[in-house]
């Protein structure tokens, strides 16, 4: 079983996707800290203005070592008003009215829960995309699993829990992981690569765009070979 771990990002880039599709069991890891400035309440997108802006969903006020399943949606904020506002430069894109379409089916989703609003709509979208990989909540699942002693034991504790042979993570993650550790575990890792291929904007290509962007400009059959385009590096 292939296995990967990963915090609930917002409307996250296609590498996001490619490493869902990539594994059997892709576990939200909602115990980590969450990090503001990140990316599990905002990404990018184009604006004409600038090269990109972002798109935001505001969170209520928290400590510093709060975990990411516990961060609430402030909600008193018209957010979601403002993100189809800032989505108006889309509106001659080809999927402009599909892509709103599945927002608006996103936001119908009540939860203020941060992490499981983000759940969500990782499940409408990989279905939406063709991934049938299966999606899990690390503090759902597997609620013993509440810490490590490093960074990079996360991954060997729930791979261990499910059973797995194989660990996946994304490349960005690459020199934080102990290669030997993990073999010495019974688990082999390997580190996902994305290649963004470029396709239309209305602009000069900007990679690394939320699936957003992506989605306005592609059809998904399109965006289903994009999704295979990838390295596995040891």
């Amino acid at each position: 079983m292939k296995v990967a771990l990963m915090q609930p990002y917002f409307f996250p880039y296609i590498g996001y996707y490619q490493l869902m599709k990539s594994v059997d069991e892709f576990v939200i890891f909602d115990q980590a800290q969450y990090i503001r400035r990140g990316w599990i309440n905002r990404n990018r997108i184009l604006n004409s203005h600038k090269e990109t802006v972002y798109i935001t969903v505001p969170v209520c006020k928290t400590s510093r070592e709060t975990k990411i399943k516990d961060i609430k949606i402030n909600n008193v904020i018209n957010w979601e008003e403002k993100l189809f506002n800032q989505l108006l430069y889309y509106k001659n894109a080809p999927n402009y009215i599909k892509v709103i379409q599945l927002l608006e089916d996103c936001f119908l989703y009540t939860d203020d829960s941060l992490s499981l609003f983000n759940t969500n709509l990782l499940k409408k979208t990989t279905s939406l995309l063709g991934i049938e990989t299966n999606i899990t909540i690390l503090s759902e699942k597997f609620p013993n699993i509440t810490s490590a002693d490093t960074a990079d034991e996360w991954g060997i504790k729930v791979s261990k829990a499910l059973n797995g042979t194989t660990y996946i993570n994304a490349i960005g993650g690459r020199k934080f992981y102990d290669v030997k550790k993990y073999g010495k575990n019974g688990i082999n890792i390997k580190f996902l690569k994305p290649n963004l291929l470029p396709y239309q904007q209305f602009k000069d290509f900007i990679p690394g765009l939320s699936i957003i962007d992506l989605l306005m400009f592609n059809d998904v059959s399109i965006i289903s070979e994009m999704l295979n385009n990838y390295e596995l590096l040891s």
